[in-house]
């Protein structure tokens, strides 16, 4: 049994082959340049160019085997809304997860009061609030959904989205215990209940897949379609293999840090002033999650930052690659402690804070010192967001994205920090494989209802 598993990521769309024993039977990805040109503070891209990228990713998986899928799990960012017609046609960008337009005027402070809910600019619901405040809902506009939920819509020719709580949770305004939309806050925030997406439970099947979409595909026609997972419980599904004692930490742009919690465990919303949130995980259970907006990203600025000074000297400096390279060598032999908070584009708890050096000496401003300062504190950040309760008695680590694979420094301070080994994913895109996972599971679902 093949399933193929598509996630639409906020740069790239990739597109995998998964069959029943976790084996990839093919890889494919590409940069899908869907992003539009916007007002400042906006972040929008094309949902047909999105769609354009994965029909093409699909397409340069092996075709023999695509003609023997049984089955599709979608996954894809989450927190941003795409608005469709009755046709499902979109009639709005997607407006994504890093878009700012709620943060003007003091908006979103002022809903987050009318609605109790903690919200940040970019979360489907403030985005939708933010739109009927302005007058700027498009009339056509009958459903709306997360990129996932919308090319699920898509692929099963339905007029309206559904979603799972894995992504309505992204949106905010949704009851975490009850697992629903909070409809008293939905009310507060003036949001048209009737284009929110019907929420359905995690690996549900969503529909059946359209001749048209079959043939574009090149897969058969009729076959279960998942609702759409997030991507941050499609990384953890595809990579954890004992969720109750592992941690799964991810360092691509951002950085997360998640730990599932135990099946039994009891909902809790976390206070006003909680760094972390919990979200729902397939199962029924629960993963708390911090978030950092950077995680590589802040490894890359410090290279930018020492090319950028050699620049300024007339100095020609060492390749990107090479520079990587020497700041983890010259980190692992570093024994100073400067400590560095990578807060430079700030955190969703809050916008205001920025990145700082502290404990700097005479003699120990050196490269080495500060490399390993910052990849410490890349890792530090996100451990000090959860509660201890919540990291105690893990005692593995699974690692994924770019950055951390690629820097040793970032692995062996993930390893001190958090106290526990570490092993990389040996998954490629995790995201789409756990997509195919979670529908792989609604095979499984269904088979043992029609026992």
């Amino acid at each position: 049994m093949v399933i193929l598993g598509v996630d639409i990521g906020t740069s790239k769309v990739a597109a995998v082959l998964l069959d029943s024993e976790g084996t990839l039977c093919g890889v494919s990805s590409l940069l899908h340049e869907a992003d539009m040109h916007s007002p400042a503070g906006h972040a929008e891209q094309d949902p047909s160019r999105l769609f354009e990228a994965v029909v093409h990713s699909v397409q340069a998986l092996p075709a023999e085997i695509r003609r023997t899928v049984a089955a599709v799990g979608i996954t894809g960012q989450m927190h941003g809304v795409v608005l469709a017609d009755a046709s499902g046609h979109p009639v709005s960008p997607l407006i994504t997860w890093q878009d700012l337009r709620c943060e003007q005027a003091g908006f979103l402070r002022e809903l987050q009061q009318r609605t109790g809910y903690t919200l940040n600019s970019g979360f489907g619901c403030a985005t939708l609030a933010h739109l009927a405040a302005q007058g700027q809902l498009p009339k056509l506009a009958k459903t709306s959904g997360t990129i996932g939920d919308w090319l699920v819509a898509r692929l099963c020719g339905r007029s309206r989205c559904v979603t799972d709580p894995t992504n309505a949770a992204s949106w905010g305004l949704f009851d975490l215990a009850a697992l629903r939309w909070d409809m008293q806050a939905v009310q507060a925030a003036e949001i048209t209940a009737e284009l929110l997406p019907e929420v359905v439970p995690c690996s549900s099947n969503a529909g059946y897949l359209s001749e048209a979409m079959a043939q574009g595909l090149g897969v058969p026609a009729g076959i279960p379609v998942a609702a759409a997972l997030g991507d941050n419980q499609a990384s953890l599904l595809a990579t954890l293999t004992q969720p109750d004692v592992e941690l799964g930490l991810t360092l691509g742009t951002g950085g997360q840090l998640s730990a599932v919690m135990q099946a039994g465990w009891k909902m809790a919303q976390p206070g006003a002033e909680a760094r972390f949130e919990y979200r729902p995980y397939v199962g029924g259970r629960y993963v708390a999650v911090a978030s950092a907006l950077c995680g590589g990203s802040a490894w890359q600025w410090m290279a930018g930052s020492v090319e950028n000074w050699l620049e300024t000297l007339d100095v020609k400096g060492p390749t990107r690659e090479e520079l990587y390279a020497r700041m983890d060598e010259l980190g692992l032999r570093a024994a100073g402690r400067l400590e560095v908070r990578p807060h430079f584009r700030g955190e969703r708890y809050d916008s205001s804070l920025r990145g700082s050096i502290t404990g700097i000496g005479i003699d120990d401003f050196t490269l080495g010192n500060l490399a390993r300062g910052l990849a410490r504190g890349i890792v530090e950040n996100l451990a000090n967001m959860l509660p201890q309760e919540v990291l105690k008695g893990r005692t593995r680590v699974v690692g994924s994205g770019n950055a951390l694979r690629r820097s040793r420094l970032l692995r062996a301070m993930a390893t001190e920090v958090l106290g526990a080994d570490l092993v990389m994913s040996d998954h490629q895109e995790e995201a789409a494989c756990g997509a195919a996972k979670n529908a792989l599971i609604m095979l499984q679902r269904k088979s043992i209802c029609n026992r």
